[in-house]
């Protein structure tokens, strides 16, 4: 996805962010069990968010165990959040989501890393896209969507982000069972919301490579990067507002501690980041 879904971990207790890094930790095995070693690199906090929420919908405690790392195989051993369906469906969904995107900023950027990466992912997306059916024909639709308001320069803010809900959604129902109109809502205002904040943290970088942004209309310095700054602000605190409205309204009862975290202040801290960058877009995991 793109690593913006975020605990705060300055303002989260230690059981709690254990518990978000279990998760994380046992998709990364996941995918190395099912699509290999390289694949891990796929893996991102986005999806750990999703199998928490994914874990609810569908009343599942998942079991953890203590395991070592690959990448630090010497040491004390630390939790895991053990495979289970949940996990399994997570993993097709990111390898689906990763596909699409990379293919997005190939038809935007081309160049050889994006082309050798597509290749790369082809041979996975096809069988998590036969798994996935549904999210494949919607994301498919999404971005071919997206791509012609691009295409055409459009600046219309609101149907450019309208896609980005589209895709939430579409994530959303394919990763939670017994889905429902909270579930539906807190989707479309994230994907909202993580299309216009990393529009707006990729703003410098494409100004200067004469990209496509919404905001490029816009100069990156002075006065006008101020109102535009106080104009993605509102919109973006506004989406987070929908989204904890959303949640309260949703039965948790699965790792509620690093699920709230996220949502209540991993949002709004990632929010002020972005912001405060000034258009110099933040760091992010690959997909």
């Amino acid at each position: 996805m793109f690593g913006y879904i975020k605990v705060d971990k300055p303002n989260i207790l230690i059981k709690d962010f254990n518990t978000y890094k279990a998760y994380y930790c046992g998709l990364c095995k996941t995918i190395a069990r099912k699509e290999g070693a390289l694949m891990r690199l796929g893996v991102n906090y986005d999806i750990a968010f999703l199998s928490m929420l994914a874990h609810n919908y569908e009343d599942a405690e998942p079991s953890f165990d203590m395991q070592r790392c690959i990448i630090h195989p010497v040491g004390p051993k630390f939790p895991v959040v053990l495979n289970d369906s949940v996990q399994e469906r997570i993993v097709d969904i990111n390898t689906v989501l990763g596909y699409y995107k990379v293919y997005d900023d190939l038809s935007d950027r081309g160049g050889i890393r994006h082309r050798t990466v597509r290749s790369f992912l082809k041979p996975y997306y096809k069988k998590a896209a036969a798994r996935l059916p549904e999210l494949d024909k919607a994301l498919k639709k999404c971005f071919s969507e997206l791509h012609a308001l691009e295409s055409a320069g459009s600046r219309d803010i609101d149907a450019l982000s309208r896609t980005s809900a589209d895709m939430l959604v579409a994530v959303g129902l394919a990763a939670c069972k017994n889905p429902d109109e909270h579930l539906t809502a807190l989707c479309a205002d994230l994907g909202r919301w993580i299309y216009e904040i990393d529009a707006f943290d990729d703003l410098k970088k494409d100004v200067e490579k004469g990209c496509f942004n919404p905001f490029a209309d816009a100069p990156v310095e002075g006065e006008e990067l101020e109102k535009l700054r106080k104009f993605v602000s509102e919109r973006l605190f506004g989406y987070i507002r929908n989204i904890r409205a959303a949640y309260d309204k949703m039965r948790i009862t699965v790792s509620e501690g690093p699920l709230s975290n996220v949502i209540y202040l991993g949002l709004r801290a990632k929010t002020e980041e972005v912001l405060k960058s000034g258009g110099i877009k933040c760091k992010k995991t690959l997909l």
